[in-house]
């Protein structure tokens, strides 16, 4: 994964992304509210410069491209 993401909680959720979880799976395997989960994933794609999460997936190497 590339560095473009600073907060752990931020990678972890991607990853869980990629994984095919969802936002209310998310929060439960990491013990936060899915509103958390919500606003770390909108931190992702501000740091990623993306207009969605496959795109963000993209650009941190998380899926291959289509």
């Amino acid at each position: 994964m590339k560095e473009w993401i600073h907060s752990p909680l931020e990678k972890t959720c991607l990853r869980w992304i990629a994984r095919g979880r969802t936002v209310a799976e998310i929060a439960s395997i990491e013990g936060k509210s899915v509103a958390d989960i919500e606003s770390c994933l909108l931190g992702v794609l501000v740091a990623l410069k993306a207009k969605s999460i496959k795109e963000a997936l993209q650009k941190a190497d998380l899926c291959e491209p289509d």
